[in-house]
């Protein structure tokens, strides 16, 4: 299992969470998604064989936020 914490650009309410998360966890291979509107992240666990960093950040843009940095 790995993890990820995604910065985050364009969320202003709990809705935007909530597209969020559902959009990440919607991926297969992601265990959880943590999102919080007030630091503009993302906490991620998801098995790294199943599920790549570019396809969590590329579902956040699906989403229609930005992704403005990765880190483990």
């Amino acid at each position: 299992m790995g993890q990820s914490t995604l910065k985050i650009q364009g969320m202003t309410c709990s809705h935007c969470v909530m597209r969020v998360a559902n959009a990440l966890k919607q991926l297969a291979g992601v265990q959880d998604a943590v999102v919080d509107l007030q630091k503009g992240e993302a906490v991620v666990t998801y098995d790294d064989a199943a599920v790549s960093k570019e396809k969590l950040s590329f579902a956040v843009v699906e989403a229609g936020y930005q992704v403005t940095s990765q880190s483990e």
